[in-house]
């Protein structure tokens, strides 16, 4: 299979997985629904089963590899020694795993905290600032460039989300502080996630099972007492369970496992900008089941804002194809000259 139908695949995995997680999360959490208000927890179970499946997969692998060891000889099994090897050299140093945990952490407690506190109106704002706080970052501490155009495509589909999502806006303290917080964190979160994949040459499904144990143990141990502040005094521990309410938690589990598994992956060949910029078409999607599954209202300003923000997108995946062609045209250059100074040092 091609790179190209490889990162369609990730794309619309990620794409189909997080709209369908919000659709069940919905009526899970939903006091139409089953009322399980309970997101921080609900984090850390997903964690837990995303934590759970990897490691299932791991001795799958392992069995598999070891049956097919003792069945082949020769070159088949010193290229399986081998790959082997390759897994075993992949290393995530402890600072990095702790810090990136401790900064997931704080996206999540800050998100949820931030629309506790904030007007919806004000929180979609914030989750628009995302974007142009990872444009910082990577320019700041990883000396990443975008051209003009790409940075006109990122307004557009910043001004297209804003008009489609954006209502009420009241400020507050409290509220701004928290918002602040779960933005700057979430854009350190999604950056480090490609980041440490290329410091220290690991794969994404080696960065998920690494970080997701650790993620699910946090969330489990602090998301209850955060669940209990955010809920106004209620507990997780006497929520009463159904048959309905448990086959929803399943289903958002799966789909759970799905979105992590394809962001990571997603995050890891692209970057943490092309991420969030065309993920925004889960925006539009999720405007359009709602409507379908649960008769949200659709005005012509939510119209109008995801036909603009997808204009947005397709202009902003021209711009970043032509900003690569550019800059692989300028090291193909900088290589030419390079040979033709080392040829006339020769004669």
């Amino acid at each position: 299979m091609g790179k190209t139908a490889v990162d369609a695949l990730a794309w619309s995995l990620n794409i189909f997985s997080s709209v369908a997680i919000v659709m069940v999360n919905k009526q899970l959490m939903s006091s139409t629904g089953y009322g399980f208000r309970f997101a921080t927890t609900l984090c850390g179970l997903h964690f837990f089963c995303t934590a759970f499946i990897n490691l299932c997969v791991k001795r799958e692998k392992s069995a598999t590899s070891s049956d097919a060891s003792a069945s082949q000889t020769g070159l088949s099994e010193k290229l399986m020694e081998s790959e082997q090897q390759q897994q075993q050299q992949q290393k995530l140093p402890l600072k990095d795993l702790v810090f990136y945990v401790v900064v997931a952490n704080m996206s999540i407690i800050g998100l949820n905290v931030s629309l506790m506190l904030n007007t919806i109106g004000f929180y979609q704002v914030c989750k628009l600032a995302q974007i142009p706080t990872m444009c910082i970052l990577e320019a700041s501490f990883l000396n990443k460039k975008f051209s003009r155009k790409v940075v006109q495509a990122i307004i557009v589909v910043l001004a297209g989300v804003a008009v489609a999502t954006v209502s009420d806006v009241e400020m507050n303290v409290t509220g701004t502080v928290a918002a602040s917080v779960g933005v700057l964190s979430t854009s350190a979160q999604q950056i480090l996630v490609g980041h440490l994949q290329k410091k220290h040459n690991v794969t994404s499904n080696f960065l998920l099972a690494k970080t997701s144990l650790w993620m699910a143990a946090s969330m489990l141990v602090f998301g209850p007492i955060m669940d209990t502040l955010v809920t106004g005094g209620e507990n997780v521990f006497e929520y009463e369970w159904t048959s309905g309410s448990l086959m929803f938690l399943a289903v958002s589990c799966g789909f759970a496992v799905l979105v992590n598994i394809s962001q990571y992956l997603c995050i890891g060949r692209f970057s943490a900008v092309s991420f969030q910029v065309i993920g925004h078409v889960k925006t539009v999607l999720v405007f359009l089941f709602g409507f379908i599954c649960f008769n949200a209202p659709i005005t012509s300003k939510n119209i109008a804002g995801c036909a603009l923000a997808v204009v947005g997108m397709i202009y902003y995946t021209q711009a970043m194809n032509k900003q690569k062609e550019d800059e692989a045209k300028g090291v193909g250059m900088i290589h030419s000259g390079s040979s033709s100074a080392n040829l006339s040092a020769k004669v």
